[in-house]
């Protein structure tokens, strides 16, 4: 079932705890220009951020009951959801409140993959921003992260809080709001914004032209020249790995006193589709799938 459409329409309103991290430019999820199409209502939360925040939702209670096995603490579930007092554009649902503490628990589940994230006391950024805007918000002076990972390890994490990092995140999300939010402008943009680039703009509209001014000409006479230097650079590399594949020769494998390398054969099972296509016409059209996207390319004007 999900977030209710009323809790994701409210998510809108204001600046969540999730969003600390991508909106300082450190999540591996989303961007800071995500972020801003999201809170306008642009581009809506994709199937897969829905579902992690669906299983988040049912595991929860699961987490918090062995935080409370694991510390003997005392914990109250907090519904409704929390503003900060002096902006009340940036809000927090904390997980719990632990009682007699004035202290907030955050419950998270990931897979064994992620086991190396969580190995040192450090938490990863996202939850470590995550924390950092509760206790903006609430005041408290110290948070539990609880972390159940790959339903095999079950680990405790103690934040204090930070006044300096509290401050600087908040003068973040405050600057995010005021001059890109309600300015309706966008962010600057990264290297991971394609997709929310395509989302904004799936489809162009035939035969449409703009006139760009000056600073498109550096844009792209700086691209240009990046991607010549890539080029060279490729081809460094791959004349590198030529020379040392004809020095291992029929080997399999090469040792110095540092490194180590392989060659080594590997078979992969391909489907020849133009010849599908031509021979069983009616296979290839009952299983073809279109997909649809923007291409981008540019080269110099001749007129």
């Amino acid at each position: 079932m999900g977030l209710p459409a009323e809790k994701l329409e409210e998510r809108k309103r204001f600046i969540g705890g999730s969003e600390a991290a991508a909106i300082c430019g450190l999540s591996k999820w989303k961007t800071p220009a995500r972020v801003w199409a999201e809170k306008l209502g642009y581009i809506e939360p994709g199937q897969e951020e829905k579902l992690h925040l669906e299983v988040g939702n049912l595991l929860e209670d699961d987490v918090a009951e062995l935080f409370v096995r694991k510390t003997g603490k005392q914990i109250e579930t907090v519904n409704e959801t929390l503003f900060h007092p002096q902006y009340p554009f940036i809000g927090a649902n904390i997980d719990r409140r632990v009682l007699g503490e004035g202290t907030i628990l955050e419950c998270k589940t990931t897979n064994s993959f992620k086991r190396k994230e969580f190995e040192g006391e450090e938490l990863p950024p996202e939850h470590l921003l995550q924390v950092y805007h509760y206790m903006a918000v609430t005041g408290a002076p110290k948070a539990y992260v609880a972390v159940l990972i790959g339903n095999q390890d079950f680990k405790i994490s103690v934040v204090n809080r930070d006044e300096t990092a509290i401050n600087h995140l908040i003068k973040r999300e405050v600057d995010f709001w005021q001059n890109y939010v309600l300015k309706n402008k966008m962010p600057v943009l990264t290297k991971n914004d394609n997709d929310t680039l395509l989302a904004l703009y799936p489809q162009a509209k035939p035969l449409s032209s703009i006139s760009l001014t000056d600073n498109e000409n550096q844009l792209l006479e700086m691209l240009e020249a990046l991607e010549k230097d890539r080029d060279n650079v490729d081809g460094q590399i791959e004349k590198i790995k030529n020379e040392l594949k004809e020095k291992l020769g029929e080997h399999e494998e090469g040792l110095t006193s540092l490194w180590r390398m392989t060659w080594k054969n590997q078979s992969r099972c391909s489907l020849d589709v133009k010849r599908l296509k031509v021979e069983q016409p009616d296979i290839w059209a009952k299983y073809a799938k279109t997909t649809s996207t923007r291409v981008f390319k540019y080269d110099e004007r001749k007129d």
